[in-house]
């Protein structure tokens, strides 16, 4: 998801979103920032760090008319203005404001954002629970806090007082199942008395901008040994396919971008990387209208991958995937809790399988009515792609995770969820004579282009194995992690070397990617804080790899 900045970054949306504010109440944030006390983002340059320490410092010593005077100038389409108002700071602060009137629009935009950030503090740094329906495609203040941790500070911490950090720290996914040590006598063919089949996944499959094929011509090289190796190899398709329409991010005035990936990265997807199963159900699955749902099911159907999570009818959404493999036979399902504003037909409502997660209360109908079909085709173990939770935050929501438990109620044993664009924890959730059921809550991106956040760089791939012994109840074992950093490297003009490596790879030779030097510098703090903290229940799965 992406939003049209200048639908909401003008200078009429910010007057009327501080319309209500008592400046003297936010002074105190403004104050810290431009004392060096409270941190900017990593990004800025030291040029742009020390303006607007001395903007945000002149904000706190004038009349709030003149702020806004200051934000009209900023916005303001004559480009050889000079500004006119109050001197705090002799020509120092004056000469940071005329360097802002004077820079280009996304200068500009960038600097609003951060302001907004701390001005309303704790609802940009930190995860606001749901309070009813969630809508950020027509909520201009989301949109708002969406761009902001997009191009800023992609959210580290959980909802405050939910204790999410700790618990997920606790957590250990290193499933294993025991295999009988020993055979009756004679001894049993082992097809007999087990049965089993492995699954590999990745994150979001979000192939525009300069994800092209001339840019990616080693796309996956270093991850097949890992990633493809297994019986079912599984990504979410996080956009439409339909050459008939433009590639890439298409704008819609008053929606996010339309995001259309051509044929030709498909095929990569399939060959390459041997991806034979999609899970389709996606907040940009009706981008393109019924039309776009029925393109990409066409190229899906001609490519002889499974999918799962749109449909062309009833009949198709009702038969349910069943895959057998070594006797042992496992159901994928796939869901989305939101369409970006658009809707299913009235007379399709099939075409997407929408359950609504991310609401305060979600209606779970549709995951009971397939796990029913499921377990009368005869499935042994059931997986959930669940398209959920809020992008570039770190920790899942406390609604997501009581979602997930709501969820395994149901009859699903294994959740590979994905959508906010950044890796978020695992989780074991036990169950009364069961095997324990797997959350993962969010790999990350996969084949993406998020250029402005650092976090979106580091994700994971997981394969594990689904194994029933002597018939009984299939269970989880042998989970394995790979962190993998995504490489988009700018070579010239408009050829990239775009490519998706093991992250131990860039940590041993971060020169040998095409990466710039800020890239560089953030890897640090994507091994201690991301991975080794954020992601710890991941790391001890890593040594299975």
């Amino acid at each position: 998801m992406e939003f049209i900045t200048n639908e909401f970054l003008d200078i009429n949306n910010i007057k009327k979103i501080l319309v209500d504010i008592k400046f003297h109440e936010v002074t105190k944030n403004l104050q810290q920032v431009a004392a060096g006390k409270l941190p900017l983002p990593d990004c800025l340059s030291v040029e742009e760090i020390s303006d607007i320490r001395d903007i945000f410092g002149w904000f706190c010593e004038v009349r709030p008319q003149e702020i806004l005077k200051m934000l009209e100038s900023v916005f303001s389409a004559e480009q050889n203005q000079t500004f006119d108002g109050p001197n705090w700071d002799g020509y120092k602060v004056i000469a940071a404001i005329e360097r802002l009137i004077h820079a280009d629009l996304k200068t500009k935009q960038r600097f609003v954002v951060l302001l907004m950030s701390y001005i309303f503090y704790e609802e940009f740094h930190y995860p606001q629970p749901e309070t009813g329906v969630y809508d950020i495609a027509g909520n201009k203040f989301d949109q708002l806090k969406w761009v902001y941790r997009y191009w800023f500070n992609q959210l580290e911490v959980p909802e405050k007082g939910s204790e999410l950090k700790s618990f997920f720290a606790s957590q250990d996914v290193n499933i294993m199942v025991k295999e009988p040590t020993s055979i009756v006598i004679p001894p049993i063919p082992q097809e007999m008395w087990k049965r089993s089949l492995s699954l590999s996944c990745g994150g979001d499959l979000l192939a525009v901008d300069v994800l092209t094929p001339k840019n990616t011509t080693h796309l996956f090289d270093d991850i097949t040994d890992f990633y493809s190796s297994a019986d079912i190899v599984s990504a979410n398709l996080e956009s439409t396919i339909d050459d008939d329409k433009p590639f890439g991010r298409m704008e819609v005035k008053g929606k996010p971008f339309i995001m259309n990936t051509h044929t030709s990265m498909f095929h990569k997807f399939r060959n390459d990387a041997k991806i034979n199963f999609f899970s389709t159900a996606t907040n940009h699955a009706m981008d393109l209208g019924e039309d776009g749902v029925l393109k990409t099911l066409s190229v899906l159907k001609k490519s002889g991958a499974y999918y799962s999570g749109t449909a062309a009818s009833e009949a198709e959404q009702e038969d349910v995937v069943v895959i057998e493999k070594n006797g042992l036979r496992v159901a994928l399902l796939a869901f989305t809790f939101d369409l970006n504003g658009y809707k299913v037909p009235d007379n399709a409502p099939y075409m997407v399988n929408e359950v609504r997660f991310n609401d305060i209360c979600p209606d779970y109908s549709l995951i009971e009515k397939q796990v029913a079909i499921a377990k009368a085709k005869g499935a042994e173990h059931i997986v959930a792609y669940c398209h959920w939770g809020w992008e570039f935050e770190m920790y899942p929501h406390v609604n997501i995770v009581k979602a997930a438990h709501k969820v395994i109620e149901r009859g699903v044993d294994t959740i590979l969820g994905n959508h906010p664009h950044v890796s978020q924890p695992a989780q074991i959730i036990e169950r009364p004579n069961m095997p324990p059921a797997l959350v993962i809550y969010a790999f990350g991106d996969f084949v993406s282009y998020h250029p402005n956040s650092r976090n979106s760089k580091l994700a994971y791939l997981v394969k594990f194995d689904i194994v029933s012994y002597f018939g009984a109840k299939a269970a989880v074992t042998n989970v394995r992690a790979l962190p993998i950093y995504i490489v988009n490297a700018h070579l010239d003009a408009d050829n990239y070397d775009c490519r998706i490596v093991k992250f131990e790879n860039v940590l041993k030779n971060p020169d040998g990617y095409g990466l710039t030097e800020l890239e560089k510098n953030q890897l640090p703090h994507l091994r201690d804080k991301v991975w080794n903290e954020i992601l710890s229940p991941l790391v001890a799965v890593t040594k299975n790899c």
